[in-house]
């Protein structure tokens, strides 16, 4: 059928009485879109479209434009993550333990949006199911963080224009508990101890005396105590990865890895307890269930717990030992540096967390100075 030429391409009516645009683009080659016009308004509205887009030096190939815009609408949300995941964890920018959580928490929180396409979410969508979790603010900050990090990858990818996660602080999380309720004294935690189960004694007073977590306490092996020097080493800890407790030298953060002060009375009752342990070698784990595998979270936590009601604290944690070591810590005026180094923080900012305990310590300093006078 006939051709009108123009300008800028041209456009022709073909035998089904549809409209074809098609014009040289600036790689030399001819092009035209993947689909044909109703009328030649349109066809023609689609040219003044590309020379714009050639004139600005924007134009891809519409052809590509097409091909991301058929990957939009068929890229599923749930395929998507995971593949992000996995690419993620190959290229060492996460360990296997973070993408096994990123995985939990797809199938926890994320799960409404598996089969949708991620064209296909919005931001009042996100909006609706942020709101959903309020009663959750860390596991939904969590969630949110994890599914913006999704998105913006797959604006990288041109997948989507645009993240539809919009949502200001959206990631933020509850600060992080650190209130009298989940500090002990050393006269509460006398108490709390008398409490605990027998074969949990140990790794609960290594946790309240030298400030260590749960998986550095399970993660501490017979050449990590050093009684004769008074010092014990964190070098690896236990973590639970696809529902087994596993060693993993890889700790928490590069500031984890580090040398700890026993406090003296604590290093004479070790001593007296490693004398009883069978020999099992220098490598072999202090701390193992009955089976002979690592000491689980979930064995450690039950026994914390027995010992919190026993004294009328039920919402006390194992962590909330490692609190209380840090509050004792901050009483009794170590400087930051001291802190950082001791509890194995890699920012200031964690000390923060415990200016209550500096600020009872500064009223302290400041009675004595008046006590001069």
């Amino acid at each position: 059928m006939a051709s009108r030429r123009r300008t800028f391409g041209s456009i022709r009516k073909l035998p089904s009485g549809r409209y074809q645009a098609r014009y040289i683009a600036p790689d030399g080659r001819e092009h035209k879109p993947a689909t044909t016009f109703d009328a030649s308004k349109d066809a023609e509205a689609w040219l003044a479209v590309e020379w714009a887009k050639v004139q600005s030096g924007t134009w891809v190939p519409p052809e590509t434009v097409h091909v991301q815009h058929v990957a939009q609408v068929s890229t599923l949300f749930g395929e998507y993550a995971q593949e992000v995941i996995s690419h993620r964890l190959a290229n060492g920018r996460i360990r296997e333990t973070t993408a096994a959580l990123h995985r939990r928490c797809l199938r926890l929180y994320l799960a409404e949006f598996a089969t949708r396409p991620l064209s296909a979410i919005t931001p009042r969508d996100v909006a609706n199911w942020h709101s959903s979790l309020a009663k959750t603010p860390n596991s939904r900050a969590n969630a949110y963080g994890l599914m913006a990090m999704i998105m913006n990858e797959a604006v990288r990818q041109d997948l989507i224009d645009k993240t539809p996660c919009r949502i200001a602080a959206g990631g933020a999380k509850r600060s992080a508990r650190t209130t009298e309720d989940e500090v002990l004294t050393t006269a509460q935690f006398a108490t709390y101890i008398a409490a605990a189960p027998e074969a949990y004694l140990v790794p609960l007073k290594i946790a309240f005396w030298c400030g260590l977590r749960s998986g550095e306490v399970r993660g501490l092996r017979r050449c990590d105590i050093d009684v004769n020097a008074g010092e014990l080493t964190v070098a690896q800890q236990v973590v639970k990865l696809n529902g087994q407790n596993i060693v993993q030298r890889d700790l928490k953060t590069y500031a984890g890895r580090r040398v700890v002060a026993i406090p003296p009375h604590l290093v004479a009752e070790l001593r007296t307890w490693l004398a009883t342990v069978p020999v099992r070698g220098r490598d072999a784990l202090l701390f193992q269930s009955p089976t002979g595998l690592p000491m689980s979270g979930e064995a450690l936590r039950a026994a914390g717990k027995r010992a919190a009601r026993a004294i009328g604290r039920p919402m006390l944690r194992v962590h909330s030992l490692r609190h209380s070591s840090a509050t004792l810590a901050a009483q009794s005026g170590a400087t930051t540096a001291e802190m950082m180094g001791r509890f194995g923080w890699s920012s200031p900012a964690m000390v923060t967390r415990y200016s209550h305990a500096l600020r009872e310590r500064d009223r302290e300093l400041a009675a004595k100075l008046s006590a001069m006078a």
